[in-house]
């Protein structure tokens, strides 16, 4: 059965290595017409890139790479560790709760992260998601797959939309992990930033019409840097950092500019006598969206823009307090808040651009004179 065409206008993402759901998944949308996808085993496509997985493997040194599993079954497992380790990776951790996966990518950097959805889809959502917006230390970048036995369409659009790497379903052979090995290290995706999404691109045209163009960022491939010996994991962690500094960036814009959309669909709401039934809902988005954006800019440099969301979260709480009879003076105000944050943060932008190159050439300097400077200090 071949689904819907609702999705289809959604993205392509991840890479697919079961054709089971590459068709369906096309039909729908989610798989671009460029988009690397496994061929079946045993076809021509899979030993050519058999050939290829075993250059790679020969050719690069897996020795440093640090790889975290989050809650595989034990048949996974046993493939995983064993590609991996076939692959001359020795630095294999595996946890199986929330907490302890969060100990681990708080508390050092890793270069992959493979979780299984079988064990809780929404955790490992959850995992790539708050890892791909900088709440895990210095992982942002790292390559992730997603592993699942059940891919009907509406669960990889999840899993797609968490930011992963790729997407592999179960069960596979060893073969299917390494090729996903060798593909996020010969050609990982430019990363899109939109206000609720960070991670690989999703989709093979530039934009949908009447939509304007999230930024698309190269960031460090710490997979590539690793096996390759392009970079130190110091020098790793500096490239990671100041990727991020744009990456926030680009966020904080975009969801500047979905704040204003959101303030002026509110207003529509509150148009209406009594309010439509979505005005306390676009209110609630606003009131959280705004308190995300409060957290994104903390030590950044965009005080101001700090401040003027303070204010929005002020008048959410005032319309809150009344929603079928709302203060006009709150409703009055509501866009020219959301229009300063975003001029706010377009003059600040080019202050903290600045002050960044400052830093940084200082840094560069002073590293220079003492060789031996620890590295926290930048």
């Amino acid at each position: 059965m071949r689904p819907d065409l609702e999705t289809r206008k959604k993205a392509s993402g991840p890479h697919f290595c079961q054709a089971d759901i590459t068709e369906s998944l096309r039909v729908r949308g989610k798989l671009g017409s460029s988009f690397p996808v496994c061929a079946p085993s045993g076809s021509p496509a899979t030993r050519r890139s058999s050939t290829h997985t075993r250059m790679v493997a020969m050719s690069h040194d897996f020795q440093s790479v640090r790889a975290l599993l989050r809650a595989p079954d034990s048949q996974s497992h046993k493939i995983v560790t064993g590609t991996l380790m076939n692959h001359g990776c020795r630095q294999i951790v595996s946890a199986e709760y929330g907490g302890e996966i969060d100990h681990y990518l708080r508390s050092d950097m890793i270069d992959l992260l493979i979780c299984d959805a079988d064990q809780g889809l929404v955790e490992a959502c959850d995992t790539v998601r708050q890892m791909r917006n900088r709440d895990a230390g210095d992982n942002t970048f790292a390559c992730s797959i997603i592993l699942t036995s059940r891919p009907e369409p509406d669960a990889v659009i999840r899993l797609i939309d968490s930011g992963t790497d790729a997407i592999l379903v179960k069960p596979f052979q060893p073969q299917a992990l390494a090729n996903q090995i060798a593909t996020m290290i010969r050609s990982r995706k430019p990363f899109v930033i939109t206000s609720d999404y960070v991670g690989p691109e999703r989709r093979d045209d530039a934009m949908r019409p009447g939509v304007d163009a999230a930024p698309r960022v190269l960031v460090p491939n710490p997979l590539r840097e690793i096996v390759t010996a392009t970079s130190s994991r110091d020098q790793l962690r500096v490239k990671v950092r100041a990727a991020w500094d744009v990456v926030n960036e680009h966020r904080i814009e975009r969801q500047t500019l979905h704040l204003g959309w959101l303030v002026e669909r509110i207003r529509t709401a509150f148009e209406r006598r009594p309010p439509a039934a979505d005005a306390a809902v676009l209110l609630g988005q606003l009131l959280n969206n705004t308190s995300e954006l409060r957290l994104r800019v903390a030590g950044t440099g965009f005080d101001h823009v700090a401040h003027l969301a303070t204010t929005m979260m002020e008048i959410c709480g005032g319309l809150g307090q009344n929603i079928n009879a709302p203060d006009e003076r709150w409703l009055a105000v509501l866009p020219k808040v959301a229009d300063a944050m975003a001029k706010s943060f377009t003059r600040e932008r080019e202050a903290v651009r600045a002050s960044r190159q400052i830093s940084e050439t200082l840094t560069r300097r002073i590293r220079a004179e003492v060789p031996n400077l620890p590295r926290s200090f930048h």
